[in-house]
């Protein structure tokens, strides 16, 4: 006889329990986020993590440069699965330069328990997502940076480890200002409460090179498919709504997927990724 649904939720919190546990991870003391990595991975410095929960959902869009950012208060945002909820307020999170900035941050506080400080550069973050290295790349970073803490997300989830709450993806930061009065030296801390969504294996490991560099529809497109071991073909519509794309033209959307796919596997991220006549997406791993 099948488990139910709710003996399904229960045994993957008993999983996760006992996975904190073999690493020695409670929630009442600081960690580090490479110590719930699989050892195969805590120490590669070649892969950015991100919960499976924010690849999945439309955490951060896919909107024109030139559209403003909109404020967004207490709205849920999609998630492809119907069981979990993200509510967000803050500005608008993009995928062409909020993601992949918060991507590289959690990569430079992996070290360090989450509560504690660590520090970084503008220059050095500008030069580690493939940025120019001029004042405007600089600006962009500190604005992305800025809305990284002005934002509150609550994920609520069947599957959640431990109690849910409302985070920022950033939670605090101090800065060293040069001459100009910018900020060159970023101190920053991480919320403790990010476990719930990283705690169990709950997150997808990126190839930082190959993702980083990719349009923002194709690292959408990565966030789904390498956050599931063997990803379900997805309409083109879902992932529309995913990224939150403004884009009402199917012929459009379907031809700005397709090239998000022939992306993907030049960047040798699968082996072969398309739209189906059905207006399916599909994908073969390598």
């Amino acid at each position: 006889m099948k488990p139910t649904l709710p003996e399904i939720i229960d045994i993957d919190k008993l999983q996760r329990r006992a996975f904190l546990q073999r690493k020695g991870i409670t929630l009442s003391k600081p960690f580090q986020l490479d110590l719930i990595f699989p050892d195969t991975v805590g120490q590669r410095t070649d892969l950015r993590h991100i919960p499976n929960d924010y690849c999945r959902s439309s955490l951060f869009t896919v909107r024109n440069k030139r559209e403003p950012r909109r404020m967004l208060m207490r709205e849920k945002l999609f998630h492809y699965s119907e069981t979990v909820s993200i509510i967000y307020t803050g500005h608008e999170l993009r995928a062409e330069d909020d993601e992949i900035v918060w991507l590289q941050i959690l990569y430079y506080g992996k070290n360090v328990p989450f509560g504690e400080p660590f520090e970084f550069s503008i220059k050095d973050l500008v030069r580690d997502v493939n940025w120019s290295k001029n004042g405007r790349y600089y600006d962009k970073a500190r604005e992305c940076i800025s809305r990284l803490k002005a934002n509150e997300i609550l994920a609520l989830s069947p599957k959640a480890y431990g109690k849910s709450g409302a985070i920022s993806l950033i939670q605090n930061y101090t800065v060293v200002n040069d001459a100009e009065g910018k900020p060159t030296q970023y101190r920053v801390f991480i919320d403790p409460k990010l476990i719930i969504l990283f705690a169990g294996n709950t997150f997808t490991s990126h190839s930082w090179e190959s993702y980083r560099d990719l349009s923002p529809v194709a690292r959408r497109l990565a966030d789904y498919i390498e956050s599931h071991k063997n990803p379900y073909p997805l309409a083109l519509e879902r992932f529309r709504q995913m990224c939150k794309s403004k884009d009402s033209s199917l012929t459009s959307w379907r031809q700005t997927v397709r090239k998000a796919c022939t992306e993907l596997v030049d960047a040798g991220i699968v082996a072969d990724a398309d739209v189906s006549r059905s207006d399916q997406i599909y994908c073969v791993y390598n």
